[in-house]
């Protein structure tokens, strides 16, 4: 199959399961949520056909960003003069070397990454969202970094989907589990650290939603009046050294997402943010996990907002976006947040996909 053709008809086959699954649920009856329980089979098995569809795509840096970039890396790789760095990604390394090792070709090597990316993210969703996992993975799928972070930002978005998974398994008390994969997602990527801090957070420090959304518009003053000198600041204590070079002033912006202070990502960034009001604030209905998955969001998308000039800002915003679909699922599925919730549900649910489409096809 082409490369041209694999974003275009991922985003046609998740649309159609959006558009069925969104009218279901706007002519119900109003029971849909409460009376049914849907399985978890077909929502994996297409989880599958995704891993293995996706992982098999042509080496293309015309559509798939850093996948050849990747690729360069697996293909040139001497097992004889490659040591691992044990300060550096080391898990990542070992994979790598591993693959190579057992004589895998490039394509099984993606695969492996899609399996760990998309099933990681289906388990994580069977957990959060026990009686709807297919529901809650169209929210994944139809999510605006989603296809991006699964063929280019492969690393970011393998670590980030391993978070996921850990913060299911943290939030559910299981505390060595939930640490042992947030160690895996270090190892894979460093940039994680900066969820795994605002998950800590999240769990023992901070518990009421209202004071991490006052943090969150306290980002933005501070963004708007003293950006350049945080970041600096940041760079300086920074968990990651790619920090430094992607907010520097001499990167070579053709090959990076535009900068400056983007109101766009902005008020997408937002939109979990207004419903966590909504529902923690003016509805005052209270969940340990959403509470923990709303303060998580809030400390993630604020530090991305401070450093929003920078280039490369959508790895930074990314930190934050892996965690917005269940930010907008979670409360929808388990939470009674209105009387007729199951037309809600469809209405959000195509708003979303339709967003996405939108950002994708016309605007990105």
């Amino acid at each position: 199959m082409e490369a041209s053709v694999y974003q275009p008809l991922f985003l046609i086959i998740v649309t159609l399961l959006c558009l069925i699954t969104g009218y279901r649920y706007i002519s119900s009856d109003g029971d849909i949520l409460q009376r049914t329980q849907e399985g978890w089979l077909f929502s994996l098995v297409l989880s599958i056909v995704f891993v293995l569809w996706i992982g098999m795509r042509p080496v293309s840096g015309v559509y798939f960003g850093d996948t050849i970039n990747y690729a360069l890396i697996y293909a040139n790789m001497n097992l004889g003069t490659v040591k691992i760095d044990w300060h550096s990604e080391w898990i990542w390394q070992w994979f790598t070397m591993g693959c190579k090792k057992a004589g895998l070709n490039v394509h099984i090597y993606f695969v492996l990454i899609e399996a760990g990316y998309i099933l990681s993210a289906w388990i994580a969703v069977k957990k959060f969202l026990p009686n709807h996992p297919m529901l809650g993975m169209l929210f994944v799928w139809s999510s605006l970094m989603f296809f991006t972070f699964g063929t280019n930002g492969l690393r970011n978005g393998l670590a980030c989907h391993l978070i996921l998974l850990a913060m299911a398994f943290l939030f559910d008390d299981k505390y060595i589990t939930g640490s042992l994969l947030c160690l895996i997602a270090l190892g894979i990527h460093r940039s994680v650290m900066l969820p795994i801090v605002a998950i800590v957070v999240g769990l023992f420090l901070i518990k009421d939603v209202k004071i991490s959304i006052g943090f969150w518009f306290l980002s933005i003053l501070v963004s708007l009046i003293a950006g350049d000198t945080v970041t600096s600041f940041l760079v300086s204590l920074t968990f990651d050294d790619r920090l430094s070079s992607y907010t520097s002033s001499d990167t070579d912006m053709s090959q990076f997402s535009s900068t400056g202070f983007r109101w766009d990502f902005l008020l997408y960034s937002a939109m979990p943010i207004c419903m966590a009001w909504y529902v923690c604030v003016k509805r005052q209905i209270q969940d340990n996990w959403y509470n923990a998955l709303c303060v998580t969001y809030c400390l993630c998308n604020a530090f991305w907002i401070i450093v929003i000039r920078s280039s490369f800002s959508n790895r930074f915003a990314y930190l934050s976006w892996f965690l917005y679909p269940l930010m907008i699922a979670y409360p929808l599925v388990n939470l009674p947040v209105w009387k007729d919730q199951d037309q809600k549900i469809g209405l959000i649910l195509l708003s979303y996909c339709g967003f996405t489409l939108f950002m994708q096809f016309i605007y990105w």
